[in-house]
């Protein structure tokens, strides 16, 4: 079966269980960290950090991340986020440092480049 780029846009517009959720924070690096849903209700998604691989640096800090299920956080690592709604519909996380977004399948930018 074919996926159209219409149904995964529906796809990634709502939260979901098991899916992966990406964070970018940074003032002037660009930091991604992964997550995967553990639960939800209606209003939050309980995560749970992933690993990471960081592809393609160049020795600066450049490069790409991409999520790795071969490390998952404890239990007690598991936290709590309220689910926001966009005016277009998407679900998004938001807090005073971090952006939530679920994640898309394509590699982030990341720079740990000060």
């Amino acid at each position: 079966m074919t996926i159209t780029a219409d149904q995964l846009t529906l796809q990634t517009r709502q939260f979901e269980t098991n899916q992966i959720v990406y964070s970018s924070f940074g003032y002037d690096m660009t930091i991604i960290e992964f997550y995967l849903i553990d639960r939800m209700t209606k209003s939050s998604v309980w995560l749970r950090p992933i690993g990471r691989i960081v592809k393609n640096d160049d020795g600066r800090g450049d490069g790409t991340a991409e999520p790795s299920l071969e490390s998952k956080a404890a239990d007690n690592l598991v936290f709590r986020k309220r689910i926001q709604h966009s005016c277009d519909g998407c679900q998004y996380i938001s807090d005073s440092i971090k952006s939530f977004s679920i994640w898309n399948g394509r590699p982030q930018y990341h720079n740990t480049w000060d």
